[in-house]
């Protein structure tokens, strides 16, 4: 099929880290035989405004002959809305939302009629609003193998890799001075500023949680995922620490050979099985513990890491994703489109 990723490239628009969806809506798709062509709407739209952007994005669909319509949606229009339906009129175009949980109501619904379907990667969405919006899927994140070496020694201990917002960096604190968390990522100077501000600690922690300016690009949060037996792994939105979201790190790492510790969650048992394929905490406690205990258990944590292994590869690669995407949506990669 031919097929047209409507995506950003740069990660926040820093050149040096390339966005992950750009990467996820282009290479699985390559490996199952699409041919995938880019279209920059994020840039487009800073460079020329969303009108032209509007207008140079029909033009770019009616041109193509594309068999599907691949579309990043973020917190905000990227174009013209009105450019989405008259560009549908010559493929099928599939948005992708984000962080649906606590956005639905704000904005996807009401960009969800233009599309002619809308993926979330949420089930209480999808049940609750299926029946308004019959074009709405259940679709999920999954897992890229591009950076995944699970062979990779691992010789840090206990790691998170991301951006550090202000709402995690207590936990992350305490997490350091009683498990030896190592923490990399933009933001991390939050970890040691107030209220542990006193001279002692911030040398001591300077050297530990270098401080990182810029967006850490996936290829080297993917490196400490490789060398790590532990990764802690949050779940709370970060617009509100007590709303439990799956994110994409769930499955991203999922080839490492990483153990996952993360917050224990119903909805993520959808998809791996607890205490065989990871392992969860109620509260950062029980966390300190259980990082304790896997790291003086090596055998225990290698079973879980490679039974997380080998799930995600059966199950949660982005080809999985996509091929399921197809079905969904009535097309046969062997004819032309067909919607259903």
């Amino acid at each position: 099929m031919r097929i047209l990723s409507v995506v950003g490239r740069t990660y926040y628009g820093q050149p040096h880290a390339i966005e992950p969806m750009y990467l996820q809506l282009t290479l699985p798709l390559q490996g199952l035989g699409h041919q995938v062509d880019h279209f920059d709407h994020l840039e487009t739209t800073q460079k020329i405004g969303p009108a032209e952007c509007g207008e140079q994005f029909v033009r770019t669909v009616r041109a193509g002959g594309y068999d599907l319509v691949l579309y990043q949606t973020g917190g905000q229009d990227q174009m013209t809305r009105g450019a989405i339906p008259q560009a549908a009129k010559y493929a099928p175009i599939v948005a992708w939302n984000s962080d649906d949980d606590w956005q639905w109501e704000s904005y996807s619904q009401h960009i969800a009629p233009l599309f002619t379907f809308v993926v979330t990667t949420y089930p209480h969405i999808y049940e609750a609003h299926r029946k308004q919006f019959p074009n709405l899927l259940l679709n999920q994140w999954g897992a890229l193998d591009t950076y995944a070496d699970f062979g990779r020694t691992k010789d840090l201990d206990f790691t998170f890799a991301g951006q550090v917002y202000r709402n995690r960096a207590p936990e992350l604190r305490k997490l350091w001075l009683k498990a030896g968390l190592k923490v990399q990522g933009m933001g991390s100077l939050r970890i040691w500023c107030t209220p542990l501000n006193h001279r002692g600690f911030r040398d001591v922690a300077a050297k530990v949680f270098p401080s990182i300016k810029r967006a850490m690009a996936f290829a080297e949060v993917h490196e400490i995922w490789n060398r790590s037996k532990i990764s802690y792994t949050p779940l709370g939105a970060s617009v509100n620490p007590g709303l439990l979201q799956i994110k994409g790190r769930v499955f991203e790492m999922g080839l490492s050979g990483t153990l996952m510790l993360c917050q224990h969650s119903p909805a993520l048992e959808r998809y791996y099985e607890c205490g065989k394929e990871y392992v969860s905490f109620g509260n950062l406690d029980e966390c300190i513990e259980k990082a304790r205990y896997y790291l003086s258990h090596e055998a225990d944590r290698q079973k879980i890491a490679a039974a997380y292994y080998r799930r995600t590869k059966g199950e949660h690669l982005w080809e999985h994703r996509w091929k399921q995407l197809f079905r969904d949506v009535g097309i046969d990669r062997s004819t032309r489109t067909k919607v259903a």
